[in-house]
């Protein structure tokens, strides 16, 4: 059993420090500022957003983190690394961007839950987002 665990360890140590997607730098230093011992970040069409217990973006967010959303955004700026925001049945689900591309439609975005192991199984296109999280609190 030994044996199986150093091929496990090895192979940790050679893809943990593997370069991952990040999101984009949306919030620029100049909407934050510092005024009367309260932060404050302008930001437009804010949606303050608790997230649901569902398991899928373990490790980035979770059941009891608040998200900070907002609506107005360039979409055509949107890359892998994004988490955004769309709407399934009656829900928002929030789910990385991890690949990008157009066709004859447009622009398309895959997305997947950073605690799951295949992409959701739709392409969404512009008009599917509606929301980008731009910070999460802990």
């Amino acid at each position: 059993m030994n044996w199986l665990m150093n091929i496990l360890r090895r192979w940790y140590l050679q893809t943990s420090g593997a370069e991952r997607i990040s999101p984009n730098d949306w919030v620029k230093p100049d909407q934050i500022s510092y005024e009367d011992g309260f932060l404050v970040v302008a930001l437009p069409e804010v949606r303050i957003s608790g997230v649901a217990d569902t398991g899928s973006m373990d490790g980035t967010l979770d059941y009891g983190h608040t998200v900070i959303l907002i609506k107005d955004f360039d979409k055509d700026k949107l890359s892998a690394g994004d988490i955004v925001g769309f709407q399934v049945y009656t829900d928002i689900v929030l789910h990385r961007i991890v690949e990008t591309g157009k066709d004859g439609y447009g622009l398309w975005y895959h997305t997947r839950g950073d605690n799951c192991i295949s992409n959701d199984p739709y392409r969404l296109r512009k008009e599917n987002i509606i929301y980008l999280c731009v910070g999460v609190f802990y």
